[in-house]
C-alpha cells in the first residue's frame, strides 16, 4: 500500500485529489492540508511515502523550491510528486533539481496521470507531464546565474514581503536578507538611484526574465 500525504491550496482540488487516489486499491491517503507550511509537521507525524504537493498557497507565505529542498534532505525515502498549475520553466528545473521525482501539471487528464504518477515516483522513477518534458528538454530556464536562495527572495520580494518577513520565511536574519537583495540588484544590473523604486524595478525585471511563477 502506497501512502500519500496531499497538500493542496484549493479545497474542491483537493477533494478530487483524494477522490480520485482513494479509489484506487493499492493507494492509501494518510493526511491532507490546505496549508503549505504544514508540510513538514505531517510528514513526521503520518509517515507518508508519496506527498503530492502544490506549489501555490495564496493563504499563506510558502516557499516551495525552500520546502522541497528541505524536505529531501530531511526525509530522503519520501518521493515528492508535484501537482501545479506553475508551467513556469524555471520553477520546473529548480524543483526537479531539487529533488521533486514528479512534475503534474493540472491541467493534464489526472484521472490517467495521477494515480500513474504516483507509483512511479514511489518506485523511485520519475514522471512529468509531457509539457514539462518539453520545456525541460529545450533548455528553458537555464539562462539566469541565480542561486536558489536569491530565487527564494525574488518570489518572497514579488509577494509584497519586507525584509523582515523575508528573513523569518527563510529562517534567516534581515540583514542576510539585506545582502542577498543587494546580489541580486547586481546580477540584475540595477542600480539604486534617486527616483527608482529599486525593490519594484526587480520585481518587473524577475517577470521580465521569467523568474516569477504565472498565478
Amino acid at each position: 500500500m502506497i501512502k500519500v500525504l496531499v497538500i493542496e491550496d484549493h479545497h474542491l482540488m483537493l477533494q478530487a485529489v483524494v477522490d480520485q487516489l482513494e479509489s484506487e486499491a493499492d493507494i492509501e491517503i494518510v493526511g491532507t492540508s490546505n496549508k503549505g507550511s504544514k508540510v513538514h509537521q505531517l510528514v513526521r507525524a503520518v509517515a507518508p511515502d508519496v506527498v503530492v504537493l502544490d506549489l501555490g498557497m495564496s493563504s499563506e507565505v510558502f516557499e516551495p523550491i525552500s520546502a522541497v529542498r528541505q524536505l529531501r534532505q530531511d526525509h530522503p525515502y519520501v518521493q515528492i510528486l508535484v501537482l501545479t498549475g506553475y508551467d513556469d520553466p524555471v520553477y520546473m528545473r529548480e524543483i526537479t533539481k531539487d529533488g521533486a521525482r514528479g512534475y503534474l501539471l493540472k491541467s493534464d487528464d489526472l484521472s490517467i496521470n495521477l494515480p500513474q504518477a504516483v507509483r512511479a515516483v514511489y518506485g523511485g522513477q520519475h514522471h512529468y507531464s509531457s509539457a514539462v518534458v518539453d520545456k525541460l528538454l529545450s533548455g528553458e530556464g537555464e539562462q539566469h546565474d541565480f542561486t536558489n536562495q536569491e530565487l527564494t527572495v525574488i518570489r518572497l520580494l514579488a509577494k509584497g514581503l519586507v525584509n523582515e518577513k523575508i528573513g523569518e520565511a527563510l529562517g534567516v536574519s534581515e540583514r542576510r536578507v539585506r545582502n542577498i537583495l543587494t546580489s541580486v540588484y547586481a546580477k540584475m544590473r540595477i542600480q539604486d538611484e534617486e527616483g527608482v523604486n529599486i525593490r519594484v524595478t526587480a520585481i518587473l525585471k524577475a517577470k521580465e526574465m521569467g523568474l516569477l511563477p504565472e498565478e
